[in-house]
């Protein structure tokens, strides 16, 4: 840029641009207090003059110094709509992909991109393709950069909160958890898969009262009621909490001693501890007040077998598949029954039909190659109890 001969002295001398401003004011007071002046001998018109000049100079100065600002400012804009422009489209191809279930094309995307202004955003999609490919731990460390970063206004913030909950329910870090899936529950009232995974939560936490309420919530029941208690104990079995259960099925006969299901499950859990008599006594109380439960009968047919009372045991476990045809349970049970009461033939037809229900049972292969060799019918036992072992094998692989 020029610079006026009057400002360029100034910037030799190391003097601000600014001062130049003040220099036709000093010119006409050094003018007038000049002796020709006094005396007229110098018009006031050449004052004018030389200041008009400066004043024309300064002008041209200003206009070329606000071009230049202006020329670089819109340089900079530039700059800056073009980065957006690439970060907006990095970031639209991270969705595609992620959304085509691309998830690993997504995260090398993302990774490799430079860091932006948006880093909540892309900390959010790297979140999204982590738990999408069930990579739950890296998952949890971009959500949680995510929801410090992303104001709560944003319409991924509620997604993020969501995902992290469930990324820490998944890895087993349900503490961690509760407090996204609360907030989650929160805003999404009427997720069941948020709700279940909340009460769940406070199941492995051992808090009994906060599970009850959520359980009940879901399936719109009083947190007071015996049924309340009834489905808390439920969960609680479903997890092996039997410890937890017990005293939430009790609370629920308390309340309502008919209440269906209650007994049932108070006797399922003393047949796995081996107390059978009390088992027993616990199914029938359920049959009596809930007959037309196969399951019922099917347990007390069992009860009765380890009991080694085969003959008690036939007619519940007949009832059992009368009431409910298609679990191969109480078939697997009457095989083993009337194989130990030698009554082979009858073994044999029990013993298919369960395999025809469940051909990867090993306990009714098992069985029926056991039948199959009393019968002395080798060479069928012999491929019965190779596919027995072919099934134990394979169940004792881990996943």
């Amino acid at each position: 840029m020029s610079i006026p001969p009057d400002l360029r002295k100034y910037q030799s001398e190391g003097l601000p641009y600014e001062w130049a401003l003040c220099l036709p004011l000093a010119i006409i007071a050094n003018t007038l207090s000049q002796p020709q002046t006094r005396s007229s001998i110098r018009p006031v018109s050449l004052v004018m003059n030389k200041l008009l000049v400066y004043l024309a100079s300064i002008s041209l100065f200003l206009t070329l110094s606000v071009s230049s600002i202006r020329a670089q400012l819109d340089s900079a804009s530039s700059r800056i709509q073009t980065s957006s422009t690439l970060e907006n489209a990095t970031i639209e191809n991270a969705r595609r992909l992620i959304d085509a279930g691309k998830t690993d094309e997504a995260i090398q995307l993302l990774t490799n991109a430079p860091k932006t202004s948006n880093q909540s955003e892309t900390s959010f999609l790297l979140g999204l393709a982590y738990h999408q490919k069930r990579d739950y731990i890296h998952a949890v460390e971009h959500l949680s950069v995510t929801i410090k970063a992303m104001p709560e206004t944003n319409g991924n913030y509620r997604k993020a909160i969501q995902l992290l909950g469930i990324s820490y329910y998944l890895l087993g870090r349900y503490r961690e958890a509760i407090p996204f899936l609360e907030k989650t529950n929160r805003l999404l009232p009427d997720s069941d898969e948020i709700t279940y995974a909340l009460g769940s939560c406070y199941i492995q936490t051992r808090d009994s009262d906060k599970s009850r309420e959520t359980f009940a919530r879901m399936y719109n029941l009083r947190p007071s009621s015996a049924s309340a208690y009834l489905i808390n104990a439920q969960m609680m079995v479903r997890q092996q909490f039997e410890e937890l259960a017990e005293p939430e099925l009790k609370k629920a006969l308390e309340l309502d001693p008919r209440l269906p299901h209650v007994n049932f499950l108070l006797g399922e859990m003393a047949i796995y501890h081996a107390e059978l008599d009390r088992g027993i006594a616990l199914l029938q109380k359920e049959i009596e007040i809930n007959p037309a439960f196969a399951l019922a009968y099917y347990w007390l047919g069992e009860a009765y077998s380890r009991q080694l009372k085969w003959d008690e045991a036939i007619a519940p476990l007949q009832k059992s598949i009368w009431l409910s045809p298609y679990f191969s349970g109480p078939y697997i049970v009457l095989g083993k029954v009337y194989l130990k009461k030698d009554e082979l033939p009858n073994a044999e037809s029990m013993l298919r039909r369960a395999i025809q229900m469940d051909p990867n049972n090993f306990s009714a292969h098992h069985l029926l190659a056991q039948v199959l060799q009393r019968a002395n019918r080798s060479e069928e036992a012999k491929r019965e109890f190779d596919t027995a072992e072919k099934l134990r094998s394979s169940g004792d692989k881990p996943e």
